[in-house]
């Protein structure tokens, strides 16, 4: 059995700022995401801390989806910080979609500031089973 070491404690992970874009003052991040596949379509989760679904813009435009998304929860101004480990803005991500997505049908959901694309493939690139008859 190899010697594992717990480490005692966890380094912080930065967020990724997107290059600022001049017309925003406040920073823009790189939200994290994961992606699934199965046979139907793809399902893309978003983290997006701190945003509820009026602050969420997506937008498919040839073949490119498009997220923007603010903060809705800003800290009253007059609160005097004495640790601030999570830096405030707002959120950009783009994905080059293929070919098999149906873009007309892009879905999405947000929940606990998770938000769920659903990006359906398109009828003819959707796996599919054959059936086998008697001959």
């Amino acid at each position: 059995m190899a010697d594992y070491q717990a480490s005692t404690s966890l380094e912080p992970r930065q967020k990724a700022e997107v290059e600022r874009e001049g017309s925003r003052p406040e920073p823009r991040f790189r939200p994290d995401v994961d992606i699934l596949e199965s046979g139907e379509e793809y399902i893309v989760y978003v983290d997006l801390p701190g945003v509820d679904e009026r602050s969420v813009d997506i937008r498919v435009d040839r073949n490119l989806l498009t997220l923007d998304a603010r903060l809705s929860v800003r800290p009253d101004p007059s609160w005097q910080p004495l640790l601030t480990e999570y830096r405030l803005g707002g959120f950009h991500r783009e994905f080059q979609l293929s070919e098999d997505i149906d873009a007309s049908r892009v879905a999405a959901k947000l929940r606990d500031g998770v938000l769920e694309l659903h990006l359906p493939k398109s009828d003819r690139h959707r796996s599919r089973t054959v059936p086998v008859q008697a001959g």
